[in-house]
């Protein structure tokens, strides 16, 4: 992995922690204003892609899936490896909720929009994770990408980590990006990664 040393410097996140992070409220902000204007460019994307069925993995407690709100009357499988981030959920219409390892989905078919969301940094072999998730993308679907990209002054660890995960993802063919900025000066990279018809 080309960013071994780099993700070193970034604290692992064991799953009972996990779980202790969302009961204790850690990850609420992420339904705050801050973080509507990634969440808006993803719903964007797959409102504009027409997608039918969506695979949010690393959903949490289902942000991504309130802000397609009832304009979406797809198919939504949200992931998350965390069952406190799930259990308060209440689900909706179409709506399936699997708590697993996103890097052992127990999943067949594919979706027309796949969503990693702030969750590739803590794989331990992202780029494998991005090509196996290509392949729960339909033909002519995408894989929709968002990475955090934070000060290199405030958090050194995962600047460089973010930045060898962007050279990562960029290598990949058919990959597009865009900066996402929100309020303050938080902002993110999103990518677009379109799986061809004929494959």
């Amino acid at each position: 992995m080309p960013h071994q040393d780099t993700a070193r410097q970034v604290p692992e996140t064991s799953r009972d922690e996990w779980e202790d992070q969302y009961r204790s409220g850690r990850w609420d902000y992420l339904a705050e204003r801050p973080e509507q204007a990634r969440y808006t460019a993803l719903c964007a994307r797959i409102e504009a892609a027409g997608a039918a069925s969506v695979l949010d993995i690393g959903c949490g407690t289902g942000v991504l899936r309130d802000c397609l709100g009832d304009r979406f009357g797809g198919r939504y499988v949200g992931v998350d490896w965390s069952h406190a981030a799930l259990a308060g959920r209440t689900r909706r219409p179409r709506e399936t909720l699997l708590c697993a390892d996103a890097s052992r989905l127990p999943l067949r078919g594919t979706f027309d929009a796949v969503v990693l969301s702030e969750v590739l940094y803590y794989l331990d072999e992202p780029l494998a994770a991005v090509r196996g998730m290509l392949d729960l993308v339909a033909p002519g679907g995408q894989l929709l990408i968002s990475l955090y990209q934070p000060p290199a002054v405030r958090h050194p660890g995962w600047h460089a980590l973010i930045g060898a995960l962007d050279r990562d993802v960029r290598s990949l063919a058919g990959t597009s990006h865009e900066l996402v900025t929100g309020a303050g000066r938080r902002s993110w990279r999103l990518y677009v990664l379109t799986r061809e018809a004929g494959r």
